[in-house]
C-alpha cells in the first residue's frame, strides 16, 4: 500500500530566543578538490547568509607531492587553491568584514577537515556530492569520502548537489522530535531568508505494525485506523515540538507521512521540489542507513545538522583580515 500523506498549515513559527541578529553564520568551511561538484559547493557557500565579521575558509587537502610530510613538503593544488580564494575575495568585495582564508593542508581529508572545524569552531562544512552515474542509484557506501566526512566531522555538513541558482526558498526539515531535529530546524531557519516558508515533516514509521496486520490478513479498515491514529498522535506531538517557535514571525508548514522514513522523506522532497533537505544527526547514535539513503538519492542539497559552539575568536586570536586582496 502507498504511504498516506496529510498536511496542515501552522501559525508563523521561529525558535523562541533565536534573535534575528544571530541568523547569519560566523564560521564556514568549504571543502574544495577542484571538481565541478566542489565548485558548486563553493558557489553555494557564497550564497549563504554570512554574519558581520564572519570567516569563510576554503580548504584543500591532498597528499604531499614529493612524499615529504614535513612543513617544507610540496602539496598538490596550491596554485589552484590560490586562484579559487582570489576569485572568492572578488565575489565578496562588497563584504570587507568577511575574512576569506586559504587552507592548504596535507593528510587524510576527513581527519584534516575535522581538525580544522574544531580549530575554527565552524558551524557548517560545505562539500559537493560526488557525481552518481550508476543506475539505479544506490545508497552511498559507508566507506566513501562523503560518508566519512558526515560521520567524522563534528559539525553540520551541507552537501551540495545541483548548481545553486539562488538562495534557498523551498526548504524541507525532517524531524523525529529529538534535540538534533530541533537544531536542524534552527540551522535551516538561519540559512533561509526571513520571508521563506519552511516545511516541517515527520514520518511515522508504521512498518512493524503494518507487517503484523499483513500476517493477520487484517481488513483494510484496520490499516486505515492504524494510520489515522498514528497520524493524529504525530500531529499533536509535532505541534508541541514546534510550540517554542510560535512567537517570532516565521511561516512553517506541517507535513505528516506514514511508512518508511527514508522513502517518505525523499518522496516529500521530490513532490515539493525542495531545494534543501535538512536532517538532524546524533553523535551518540547516528542513523547511517537513513542518511546514506537520503544522500545517495536526494536531488537537492542535504543538510546533516550537528551542533557545535562557535569559538569567540579566530585561531590566531586576532581580528579578521583577508588572506588575499580583492584586486
Amino acid at each position: 500500500m502507498r504511504p498516506s500523506v496529510s498536511s496542515r498549515s501552522g501559525p508563523p513559527l521561529l525558535p523562541e530566543g533565536l534573535l534575528r541578529a544571530q541568523r547569519g553564520l560566523k564560521r564556514v568551511v568549504v571543502g574544495l578538490n577542484f571538481s565541478l561538484q566542489s565548485e558548486f559547493a563553493l558557489a553555494r557557500a557564497l550564497r549563504l547568509p554570512l554574519a558581520h565579521g564572519a570567516a569563510l575558509s576554503v580548504l584543500h587537502v591532498s597528499p604531499p607531492l614529493d612524499g615529504h610530510r614535513g612543513p617544507d613538503g610540496t602539496v598538490v593544488g596550491a596554485r589552484c587553491l590560490r586562484r579559487a580564494v582570489t576569485s572568492t575575495c572578488r565575489r565578496l568585495r562588497q563584504r570587507p568584514d568577511v575574512d576569506v582564508r586559504e587552507e592548504l593542508r596535507a593528510g587524510d581529508a576527513p581527519r584534516v577537515a575535522s581538525e580544522l572545524v574544531k580549530e575554527q569552531g565552524a558551524e557548517v562544512l560545505v562539500v559537493g556530492r560526488p557525481s552518481l552515474m550508476k543506475y539505479p542509484v544506490a545508497p552511498l557506501p559507508d566507506t566513501c569520502m562523503l560518508m566519512r566526512l558526515v560521520r567524522e566531522v563534528d559539525t553540520s555538513v551541507l552537501v551540495v548537489v545541483p548548481h545553486p541558482g539562488r538562495v534557498y526558498h523551498r526548504p524541507l526539515v525532517a524531524v523525529n522530535f529529538s534535540r538534533e531535529s530541533r537544531r536542524a530546524l534552527e540551522l535551516t531557519l538561519r540559512l533561509c531568508p526571513p520571508s521563506t516558508p519552511v516545511e516541517v515533516l515527520h514520518v511515522v514509521d508504521t512498518r512493524e505494525e503494518e507487517a503484523a496486520l499483513q500476517r493477520e490478513d487484517a481488513p483494510l479498515d484496520r490499516w486505515f485506523r492504524l494510520r489515522q491514529e498514528r497520524e493524529d498522535a504525530a500531529r499533536v506531538a509535532l505541534g508541541r515540538f514546534l510550540a517554542p517557535y510560535r512567537e517570532t514571525g516565521r511561516e512553517l508548514g506541517i507535513r505528516v507521512r506514514t511508512g518508511n522514513p527514508e522513502e517518505g522523506i525523499l518522496a516529500e522532497s521530490l513532490e515539493r521540489d525542495s531545494d534543501l533537505l535538512a536532517l538532524g544527526m546524533s553523535s551518540v547514535s547516528p542513523r547511517p542507513t537513513l542518511i546514506q539513503g537520503v544522500l545517495g538519492h536526494s536531488r537537492c542539497d542535504v543538510l546533516i545538522s550537528r551542533h557545535v559552539a562557535p569559538s569567540a575568536v579566530l585561531p590566531d586570536g586576532g581580528p579578521p583580515s583577508r588572506s588575499v586582496p580583492h584586486d
